[in-house]
């Protein structure tokens, strides 16, 4: 970026545009959004520089009612500009990564899902899917502690029915009923969760 291409700081059109003064914020585009689209380009090449101009622009009209221009205490406005752009392009590529890895992990279930994998995947993949669906069953409030317990130690441990409803001093019948329903549940998790791949 030129020094050219770096507009003089107008303390009038910065407080104009804290005022939220339309007319100005129109004077304040043009005069900034060259610089921002060059430094993006520069700096950033990969994402698109109107989202983030305009996410940067968004952030802007929140901050700058409350912000000081005091170019010997806070240094010049340009860098103060280019940080908040540099954090909303930052952000952009963390969530783009995000997004490619999730992206990724999608394939590979519809990948499995159409058994083009080999089927050593699939089953890590199905296993996967029971562990993400378990976290999520006994993560759920609604569900209580006890039936949660009786529900690991039967079904996931593999102790037996009377044993477990002994040291939870309930029927065994009981015991029957919550791991019934839990598991139920859990069936309806892993449904929902494969409609997501």
């Amino acid at each position: 970026m030129t020094v050219s291409q770096v507009p003089d700081t107008s303390t009038t059109l910065l407080r104009d545009v804290a005022d939220s003064s339309h007319a100005r914020w129109s004077v304040f585009y043009s005069r900034y959004q060259p610089m921002m689209r060059t430094y993006l380009q520069v700096r950033f090449p990969s994402l698109d520089a109107d989202d983030i101009i305009q996410e940067t622009f968004v952030a802007l009209a929140k901050i700058l009612p409350d912000y000081k221009y005091e170019p010997e205490k806070n240094g010049a406005f340009r860098n103060f500009l280019t940080g908040v752009l540099r954090n909303k392009a930052l952000c952009a590529l963390d969530k783009s990564r995000r997004n490619m890895a999730i992206e990724e992990r999608m394939q590979l279930a519809i990948n499995v899902n159409g058994k083009s994998v080999h089927e050593q995947s699939y089953r890590d993949w199905r296993e996967n899917l029971f562990e993400v669906a378990l976290q999520q069953l006994l993560a759920d409030e609604s569900i209580h502690d006890r039936t949660k317990q009786a529900f690991i130690r039967t079904a996931i441990k593999g102790e037996s029915i009377e044993s477990v409803a002994k040291s939870l001093g309930v029927q065994r019948n009981t015991i029957d009923c919550m791991r019934s329903r839990t598991l139920q549940q859990l069936r309806e998790i892993v449904e929902r969760l494969k409609d997501l791949c």
